[in-house]
């Protein structure tokens, strides 16, 4: 679903693979369909371009690639997986919601739809006997497997992060008038290049990665320091050993060095990858790191990659999904960071909240329990929401504060899952619809 930069990608690294095909691409512009079925070998003439159900499902049958704008129509084709691409909390809650209720796989690059109601969607999903999965290739699905190599090892994970290139200008309060330059510039959506700016991108992959892993932001928002390569390995660490962490276990981020005239210094940083600070205290381990010229000392190493292939890696996930029943990302421990809003700008009684990516709110994260004693509004959650008192700068949005639009399939799949719904999905794989799947069949639309 879409064929924007990362969906044209992966249709693209798809076509290079043997057994596995893409049957059918929804997106409002055909044409942008039709060039991606041709970017991976198809002749144009051969594209059934059609929103009629029947048709679809003939040409799918007959190998033939399928162009449409009708995304509805996706969990009623013979097909085995959905990959969800938007970025829109709410179309991501309604495709994953539709495509577990049809026993269909999905694979979400939508991770601001994870960090609000994924914990609900992966237990239905196991209910139903299909994998929810946020997708390998993006930070998140990379740092996962990252740590689930190392900790399988036996190494202590003392930090995990990102180092985006964008961050190198973070600027909490940027707005799409503020980057409408750059943005024109660079060819993308000013609200897009906000979310990366003012590091709302960041604190929902690095929250996401918390609800896989169970490590933590150490302070509300992240430490996020100015580090490289090395840095990593000496910062990352307790401050009675020097470095900025108040405990171990944590997520987090770097931002990129820079060289002398503003740019980023790609050699010395790990930008624009992803970092793991492990930790040992086996000498020999200690040993063999340093004769292997791992950066590190003391105990403490990075264990890092300079770059994520985000659109290249997405098959991995499809291909893990469908062929072993394996998510390569997913909440499997509830909520254990959440992301929410804070106010960019002084706001006043009246004022609609224009969501992520926007002029009015940037993102943070914090603990689940934290947030909950505050009351604080999930950041999927405010888009639209109307404000009912006025908001100082830097001020977290709590319910008591917003006027919460609530006909959304993502704010009943949250309402659910904060009643503990979430609990109630079995683990195994069922003949017929469960009860619960039944209960929320109506959400789907």
């Amino acid at each position: 679903m879409g064929a924007g930069r990362m969906g044209t990608g992966a249709i693209s690294q798809i076509g290079l693979m043997k057994g596995i095909r893409t049957a059918v691409i929804a997106d409002v512009q055909t044409e942008r369909v039709v060039r991606a079925f041709e970017l991976c070998g198809h002749r144009r003439e051969d594209v059934v371009v059609t929103d009629r159900r029947s048709v679809a499902a003939d040409a799918i049958r007959a190998h033939r690639p399928v162009a449409t704008q009708d995304s509805d129509m996706l969990v009623d084709l013979d097909i085995d997986a959905i990959v969800e691409s938007t970025g829109s909390p709410e179309v991501g809650a309604k495709v994953a919601l539709r495509a577990i209720l049809a026993r269909k796989h999905i694979i979400m690059l939508n991770v601001e739809t994870d960090v609000v109601v994924g914990p609900i969607l992966h237990r239905m999903a196991q209910a139903a006997g299909v994998v929810y999965t946020v997708s390998s290739g993006d930070e998140p699905g990379l740092i996962a497997e990252y740590y689930d190599r190392y900790a399988a090892l036996g190494f202590e994970i003392v930090a995990v992060g990102k180092a985006p290139s964008s961050i190198g200008l973070f600027d909490r309060y940027a707005t799409p008038d503020s980057v409408a330059e750059d943005a024109r510039r660079l060819g993308v959506n000013p609200h897009f290049l906000v979310t990366f700016r003012d590091a709302t991108k960041t604190m929902i992959e690095m929250a996401c990665i918390s609800n896989y892993t169970g490590l933590v932001p150490d302070i509300r928002g992240m430490h996020g320091p100015v580090a490289g390569v090395n840095e990593v390995p000496k910062l990352f660490r307790p401050k009675s050993e020097g470095g900025l962490l108040n405990r171990r276990g944590v997520v987090d981020y770097a931002r990129p060095l820079k060289h002398p005239d503003g740019s980023i210094d790609f050699d010395r940083s790990v930008t624009p990858g992803v970092f793991l600070c492990v930790y040992t205290d086996h000498k020999q381990i200690q040993e063999d790191l340093k004769y292997l010229d791992v950066t590190g000392s003391d105990g403490y190493y990075n264990m890092y990659t300079p770059y994520h292939l985000v659109t290249n890696e997405i098959p991995l996930s499809i291909v893990a999904a469908v062929e072993f029943g394996h998510p390569t990302i997913v909440p499997k421990l509830g909520l254990v960071t959440e992301v929410f809003g804070a106010a960019k700008r002084p706001l006043k009684a009246g004022e609609v909240i224009d969501g992520a990516g926007g002029s009015t709110v940037y993102a943070l994260n914090d603990l689940y329990a934290t947030t909950q004693a505050e009351n604080v509004v999930p950041l999927g959650l405010l888009t639209g929401a109307k404000l009912l008192c006025d908001a100082q700068t830097d001020a977290a949005i709590t319910y008591d504060m917003v006027e919460i639009v609530t006909g959304s399939t993502l704010y009943h799949l949250r309402a659910m899952q904060d009643s503990g719904a979430a609990g109630s999905f079995g683990l195994t794989s069922q003949p017929e619809p469960s009860r619960d799947l039944r209960r929320v069949t109506h959400l789907a639309g």
